[in-house]
């Protein structure tokens, strides 16, 4: 196939997609909102003795840092009974979602430095509505992003706001969802990101002609979204990982700094929307696993949001929620004394033991700066066999040999060490993501499975419905990709 020809397939594959994640979205009805404004966060039930004003799409509520509790409410129009329903809310910056009871439902946020995927300000409603309901929803929100504020986030007075400042509504609605299409979309993202991932060569041919084929067969027409779902089925899914292929891993991650780029009032409240967001999926996904490290952050969710803390401790009971690393923060390792290192492993292993009756037997480091040679003894010496780290592969200068590997400590003691060799702890569960892991793991020739982290941390919420979807139902399907497990 001439080079040119497979370029244009490229793009017809890509704009397909783009044209998918158009037509899903079929009607929409806008919801109303009143906000609260204060400098510092403050209950529900605080918020609730103060007077809300009227706030409309558009319009910034706040300035940098500030605080609002915003009350939205709306209707299913009748017309949308038996549809999946989807309340669309960026509100400009970041956010918790509750019911009209005050139970914490999702985390909200507008916006990431590390792609499209992780924008989260969807929640879905209902999978079929019966028409005619209300809808009722409280937001704890926040004036700045995961990333607290971007260097774009100026000026810094509400009254000269620009486009791009957070505390904006962006967008306020109910929409109706074509499920099947917004599924086939979900397929046809698969194909398009091998494909884009593919060298041109014979393999590149055959994904391109099947995505040509199945932009043939959609025509346009959302009605034939279901027979281009077959066709799929068939041409690209039916084609499982090959036996030879590295087996992934996949967990559900969102690392947090427990200070970083924002108050720690704001550490608090990005604890209480990832694990919100996190026990809200693995309800709908009975096979999802989620891991989450540092018993600091659950004290915090333990203190400011008990009824999330109680659903926890139920979900790590029954194995659906991982207790990652054995110090009570993920902390430095190059600083420090021994002392306070094994102080940390002290109070976190006594924690988890304590609140979930788990033995902690690893630590969990993916993001500090340095690590010193007398850790493997006190790795050891403090009950654990395994290190998990990501900041070795991240860096300017010459690149660590490994990823699968004994490190022996300066007495001799030895842990067994993983790096991940996606090179990330905010994976996309993507074939580019997945395909570059499995050509990196440096120890391909002596083992055959390797970590993957996905899903967006620092308030960004983990991983999405789109990325579960991907590891759950597709990508455990698709050929010259490695097998998944979680």
């Amino acid at each position: 196939m001439h080079k040119e020809k497979m370029r244009y397939l490229r793009d017809k594959a890509r704009v397909f997609l783009e044209v998918l994640r158009r037509d899903y979205w079929q009607e929409s009805v806008p919801l109303a909102a009143e906000c609260v404004v204060t400098e510092e966060p403050i209950t529900l039930a605080e918020a609730r003795q103060r007077s809300f004003r009227p706030v409309a799409k558009g319009e910034v509520w706040g300035g940098n840092w500030q605080c609002a509790w915003m009350h939205i409410s709306g209707q299913i129009p009748a017309a949308w009974a038996g549809k999946r329903v989807v309340a669309r809310l960026n509100l400009g910056g970041e956010g918790l979602l509750f019911d009209s009871d005050g139970n914490a439902l999702q985390g909200l946020t507008d916006r990431s430095l590390f792609c499209r995927e992780y924008i989260r300000d969807q929640y879905l409603v209902t999978e079929a509505a019966g028409g005619g309901e209300t809808v009722e929803f409280y937001v704890d929100a926040a004036a700045n992003d995961n990333f607290g504020l971007l260097l774009d986030d100026r000026p810094r007075r509400i009254e000269d706001a620009v486009i791009g400042t957070v505390g904006r509504i962006a967008s306020l609605d109910l929409y109706s969802v074509d499920k099947t299409v917004l599924d086939l979309s979900y397929d046809l993202d698969i194909l398009v990101n091998l494909l884009q991932n593919t060298p041109d060569g014979y393999r590149a041919r055959q994904l391109a002609a099947i995505a040509s084929r199945a932009n043939d067969l959609y025509a346009g027409m959302p009605e034939n979204a279901g027979k281009v779902r077959d066709y799929l089925q068939e041409a690209f899914f039916s084609m499982p990982a090959c036996a030879s292929s590295m087996t992934a891993m996949a967990v559900g991650h969102a690392h947090i700094d427990t200070a970083w780029l924002w108050p720690l009032r704001e550490t608090r409240r990005k604890c209480g929307r990832t694990f919100a967001t996190q026990l809200a999926l693995i309800d709908r996904y009975p096979d999802y696993r989620f891991g989450a490290s540092q018993p600091q952050h659950y004290q915090f969710v333990k203190e400011d949001y008990p009824d999330l803390y109680e659903r926890l401790k139920a979900r790590v009971a029954d194995g659906r929620w991982e207790l990652q690393g054995g110090m009570w923060v993920e902390a430095d390792a190059n600083l420090i004394g021994g002392e306070s290192m094994i102080r940390q492993f002290l109070h976190g292993k006594n924690f988890f033991r304590d609140e979930f009756g788990v033995e902690v037997k690893s630590l969990w480091l993916p993001d500090v700066f340095g690590y010193s040679g007398a850790l493997p003894q006190i790795i050891k010496g403090c009950g654990c066999d395994y290190f998990v780290t990501q900041k070795l592969s991240w860096n300017n200068y010459n690149v660590f040999p490994h990823t699968t590997f004994r490190w022996r400590g300066i007495d001799g003691s030895e842990v067994l060490a993983h790096c991940p060799p996606e090179n990330t702890y905010n994976g996309t569960m993507t074939p580019r993501d997945l395909g570059f892991g499995q050509n990196n793991f440096a120890e391909s020739d002596v083992a055959d499975a390797f970590l993957s982290l996905y899903g967006c941390g620092d308030g960004g919420g983990g991983p999405t419905e789109e990325q579960i979807e991907f590891e759950r139902e597709r990508m455990r399907q698709a050929s010259m990709l490695p097998k998944q497990t979680s």
